[in-house]
């Protein structure tokens, strides 16, 4: 579907199948900046049984031994499925279930796909939920949650928030 066609699909809060569209909301950014966090605070906060959180980082198309063999790594877009990611987020955006690939962080493996269903509210956090201009159209929010930045001597693990200024510098 193009997307100023889903733009426009999305616009109506029924989708013609009797099922209401969710509210979209896109977490983005780099490691580690507090987008998994986001997501399970907005969980709490608005109720478990209202939102499918799904994370597209396990959209990888490879795992991680075959990726030793490859010259990049899974932040760059052709090591993932966005064609697939793509899909599902305008099945999503429809209110419509997908069945969802799984990415296991600890073991580095492809596992079983999982059916997802959406609810009141669809969280999809990870690096590459607007990377396009089709996945962009999907979203009625979107989040860039900036990273905190390291301070103090080098190899010290201090951590501190992000200034005024490189705020207003973005």
């Amino acid at each position: 579907m193009p997307d100023k066609q889903m733009a426009i699909s999305r616009a109506w809060r029924d989708s013609g199948s009797g099922r209401v569209r969710p509210t979209m909301l896109a977490i983005a950014g780099d490691s580690a900046a507090g987008k998994t966090t986001l997501t399970r605070g907005l969980t709490r906060a608005l109720g478990p049984e209202r939102i499918t959180a799904i994370c597209v980082d396990d959209y990888h198309s490879y795992d991680r031994e075959e990726r030793r063999h490859l010259p990049f790594t899974p932040l760059d877009p052709k090591c993932n499925y966005v064609e697939i990611m793509e899909q599902h987020l305008q099945l999503l955006a429809l209110g419509q279930p997908i069945l969802k690939p799984v990415y296991n962080h600890s073991h580095g493996t492809l596992e079983r796909p999982v059916l997802v269903e959406p609810r009141e509210f669809v969280i999809v956090e990870g690096l590459l939920p607007l990377h396009t201009r089709l996945a962009r159209a999907c979203f009625d929010i979107t989040v860039f949650p900036i990273p905190p930045r390291r301070s103090g001597r080098p190899g010290r693990s201090s951590v501190t928030a992000p200034s005024a200024a490189t705020n207003r510098s973005r």
